[in-house]
């Protein structure tokens, strides 16, 4: 295989000369951030590579012949990690089944049964039950109250949009394909716009898929609201300071999903040079903790400060994604239990998340921690 790299500044760039030198064969092998000797040949170091010559006289090149190989390997190697994790899962659970037995109180075990059946993390929800117990001391309790009281304490959320700075609040929205962000920044336009009265600006920067920005800018059209899409640094740039005189920019971005590790780079680059936009990650309460936690990995680039989970219509349990707002210490933003717009968008509330796991006291119990 020949392998060459570009320092480029973007990877379009990258493409039209790998296209250009090596062929319309060349494919995108890894992408990565310019080491500092390097800086002055351009931001990015993009590495293209093209199949070796056909050497087996079948018509088939060798490249070409180790691909499945390669991607069944890849999908053995996926399907082990999830079995590891699904048995760590088990034996996680099995231990904390033999504690409950051995529960002298009936509530508590009661309790800690609940946050396990809405699939909170085991060692979790085994810290948030010492602590209820730490609550109670020696005096008799609700124990359901006070593991409510312990979840209020540890939940943080955070609805507002954008920081105050001068000029509009500008607030982006990233996340995994199908995770409902341009749907959620209708909602918001709505929210913001005509119910109180604000002047909103949608801009789109999903210009890698054909069509990405045009249900954002049928909602916008829907709504009465500016909208633009921009394809470069430079446009995005010039669109926010002219919306210097609004009140509120949302801006959405593609579905990025794992192997579009150089467009995710680039757009965090983007985002990460507007000193006061807000960056919220987008997620779907349906999908288990692990992958998640996966997800979350994969969008710290853009380095978000909110979570906003989404189809929690779609969701029997919702410990997952309290699981992960607590491991990553992040404040929830937005709650979306529809597609309806703008109905089906929420500010998250302390005492709405500890109702999602169940707890029927929560209301009384998130009152008296307050």
């Amino acid at each position: 295989m020949k392998v060459k790299s570009y320092f480029v500044p973007n990877v379009a760039a990258a493409l039209a000369l790998a296209r250009q030198e090596l062929g319309p064969e060349a494919v995108l092998l890894e992408t990565r951030t310019a080491p500092p000797e390097a800086a002055h040949l351009g931001r990015y170091e993009v590495v293209f590579g093209t199949p070796p010559p056909n050497g087996n006289g079948n018509g088939t090149s060798a490249g070409d012949a180790a691909a499945p190989g390669v991607a069944t390997l890849m999908r053995e190697v996926e399907r082990l990690r999830r079995e590891i994790e699904r048995v760590n899962a088990a034996v996680a659970r099995s231990t904390l089944t033999a504690a409950l037995q051995s529960m002298p109180c009936e509530e508590e075990a009661r309790v800690m049964s609940r946050l396990l059946e809405a699939e909170l993390d085991p060692e979790l929800a085994r810290q948030i039950l010492e602590s209820a117990r730490d609550r109670l001391g020696a005096a008799k309790g609700c124990w359901a109250e006070a593991v409510a009281a312990e979840l209020a304490a540890r939940c943080r959320t955070d609805s507002r949009l954008g920081r105050r700075v001068e000029g509009p609040r500008v607030a982006a929205f990233v996340g995994p394909s199908g995770s409902g962000k341009t749907s959620l920044i209708a909602k918001l336009a709505v929210r913001e716009g005509l119910l109180r009265r604000q002047s909103v600006q949608l801009l789109s920067l999903d210009f890698y898929r054909v069509g990405g920005a045009e249900q954002l800018r049928h909602y916008a059209t829907i709504l009465g609201v500016p909208f633009q899409a921009v394809e470069t640094r430079h446009a995005f740039e010039q669109a926010l300071r002219e919306s210097g005189r609004k009140d509120l920019v949302l801006i959405d971005t593609p579905g990025l999903d794992a192997a579009e590790e150089a467009e995710a780079a680039e757009l965090a680059d983007w985002l990460g040079g507007v000193e006061e936009a807000q960056c919220h990650l987008v997620l779907t309460a349906s999908m288990r903790s692990a992958d998640l936690w996966r997800v979350a990995e994969r969008f710290e680039r853009f380095r978000p400060s909110r979570l906003v989970f989404t189809r929690l219509d779609e969701s029997s349990v919702c410990g997952p994604l309290w699981s992960l707002a607590l491991r990553l210490d992040r404040p929830i933003s937005f709650l979306a239990v529809g597609q309806r717009v703008p109905e089906d968008v929420e500010p998250a509330t302390v005492e709405r998340l500890v109702e999602l796991l169940g707890l029927e006291v929560a209301r009384r119990a998130v009152g008296a921690a307050a």
